[in-house]
Order: C-alpha cells, then structure tokens, then sequence
C-alpha cells in the first residue's frame, strides 16, 4: 500500500506516542522464534490493558485507543514438528503476516494515529518497519532489546528469522531474502546510520561484525548503565535527529528487562533493565519532542509467565506509560 502521504508536516513531526489516536495491530506470530508461545502474547496485552486501572483519571490512554486489528498468521501443517531445522521453514507465513502488517501499519500512520505492533515475537518488525518507511522520507529506528537482530540466514546459528528484521530493514539480507526486504518499496528502507541499539547484551560474531563494520550506533547494556539510562537514552535520540529522520520507529522487546523482573521472554539474558529503568525509558521517550510515528512490543510468552501473573502486570504496565498513563495523586 503506497501513495502520497496524507499526514501533515507539522503532524508528522510530533510524538505521537502520548498524544492522538492509538491503533493496536496483534500479530500472533511465534515462528519466527519457532517457540509456541509468543502466539499468546498480544491477546493477553490487550485485555489487561482494558481492564487496567486508570492510574490518573487526567489521562486515560484507553479513550484515545481504536479498534484493535487483529491479523491473521497463515498456518503450517505440524508447524510444532518442523521447528529448529535452519531452513527457513517458516519464511512464507512470515513473509505473509510482514506484508499485511506493512499495510496495517502505513495505513495507520497516513490516518495520523500511532500504530501500536503487538507481538509476537520481534520478526513482526519485518513489515511493521518497512511499513513506517513507506510513509516517511527517511526513517530512524531505535531498536531497545537484548539482542541486536541484523542476522543473515547464512550468518544465523538458529535459522530463526525473528533474528533477522534488522538485516532486513538494512538491506543487508536483500540478497538472501528479497522480498521480505523490499517490502517498503526500496532497500534498504533504514540506513544503517539511521538505527541506534540499547541495551544489547547477547551479541553473535556475525552480529559484531556487521555493528563494527557497517558504524551502527550502539549502546550495550553494560555502556548504557555507565552512560546513566536517561543520559545513553539521550545520546541516541540526539544521534537521530542529528541524522535528520523525519520519523522514528520504536521497537521495544520485553527482553530487554532483566529476567529475573521478567522471565516470560523465549530468550531471556541477565543484566538488563530493572523495571524502574524501564519505566524510565519509555516516559522519556513520550516527553522526546522529536517524530516518533510508530511503536513494537513484543516477545511476551504467556506460558512462560511466573505464578503471580506478573510479566503480564508489567508488559501492560510499560505499554500504558509509554502511551502517557502516570501515576500520579491528584
């Protein structure tokens, strides 16, 4: 879905994170990870973020919140028995879901409301990525994870694609995976210099290679702490609108959190955010005065969630105050 923008200049250059229309798109998707599970994860966000407390009877983010859209993943026969066999097995489906989430996700973006990619797990950010793209001149993401996802499926030791969205967005996998990787209508649709990654912290060779050689803007774990979460925070959003994007993608995987704040993730790594800092992050990003059109939140596993339910609690909890709900006492 193409064609000129109908969103104004000066809208478009707004946060649209705390303010305006919000359009959740689930994306049920757990081949990507080829861990059942993630399928799980947007239906259970959804539902605690409609019947969550109103925090501050000032701002309700649910009366801003249209209806949601749920896609469909085409299904694979004995999908469970095909796992794990670095074939790209899962490619088609994926491909599938990446086009319909791409329309989603432009459309919304034309209709000047911020389109809300819930996951699933992280290759959802195939389409929702070149989605946004289709509606800007230049796109910067910045990508808020464990794991930096600019695998090749020749540099992949999984095979899993929910490793690749970036190497997608890059255009560094067009010669691998071709159409996935034009689905903006041109490749790369984010260049490398464009992207900035925080908080990464489970690296492959491959994956240091390209961060090295291609200059990307990176912050791992480790540096972020030093830098303070708002100061590293800071510098990553100074480096895209020094780049002059004219719109910015988040895309927040709930992995990034320490797995000891929450476990539910398929692919969890100590050292991360503390739900503090984590709440920090994404107020932050919601008081930026620069262009962000477009959010991901993904890799929540429902079946991977404690006893007390709190994963949900908490992937519910930093959706809510990404999009402007505070705690506050009147």
């Amino acid at each position: 879905m193409t064609g000129d923008s109908t969103v104004s200049r000066d809208s478009r250059n707004r946060n649209k994170l705390t303010r305006g229309p919000v359009r959740f798109i689930q994306a049920p998707l757990w081949y990507g990870s080829e861990r059942p599970g993630a399928e799980l994860g947007p239906e259970a966000i959804v539902t605690e973020i409609s019947e969550g407390l109103r925090w501050d009877e000032r701002v309700d983010v649910r009366d801003r919140i249209q209806p949601n859209l749920v896609l469909t993943v085409p299904p694979v026969p004995n999908a469970r028995g095909l796992r794990h066999r670095r074939d790209l097995t899962f490619l088609d489906p994926i491909a599938s879901l990446s086009r319909d989430i791409a329309d989603a996700v432009e459309s919304s973006i034309r209709a000047d409301e911020l389109p809300v990619t819930i996951g699933g797990d992280h290759a959802v950010a195939i389409g929702s990525i070149q989605g946004a793209a289709r509606a800007c001149e230049r796109l910067g993401v910045l990508w808020i994870d464990t794991h930096p996802d600019v695998n090749t499926p020749s540099t992949s030791f999984s095979g899993h694609i929910h490793g690749m969205p970036m190497a997608v967005a890059t255009g560094l996998a067009a010669a691998e995976l071709p159409d996935i990787s034009n689905l903006a209508g041109r490749v790369p649709a984010v260049r490398p210099e464009d992207v900035c990654y925080l908080g990464i912290r489970d690296i492959d060779m491959a994956e240091r290679r390209v961060l090295r050689d291609h200059r990307i803007w990176t912050r791992t774990m480790e540096e972020w702490s030093d830098d303070g979460i708002a100061g590293g925070l800071g510098l990553a959003l100074d480096h895209l609108a020094a780049q002059g994007v004219d719109a910015v993608h988040v895309s927040f995987d709930l992995d990034v959190l320490d797995p000891t704040v929450f476990p539910a993730c398929g692919t969890t790594y100590p050292g991360g955010l503390t739900m503090r800092e984590a709440s920090q992050v994404v107020r932050l990003l919601g008081a930026w005065d620069g262009p962000i059109r477009s959010l991901d939140w993904v890799e929540f596993y429902p079946n991977m969630d404690d006893t007390t339910g709190n994963s949900l609690k908490i992937a519910g909890h930093l959706l809510l105050t990404a999009l402007g709900e505070r705690m506050r006492i009147p």
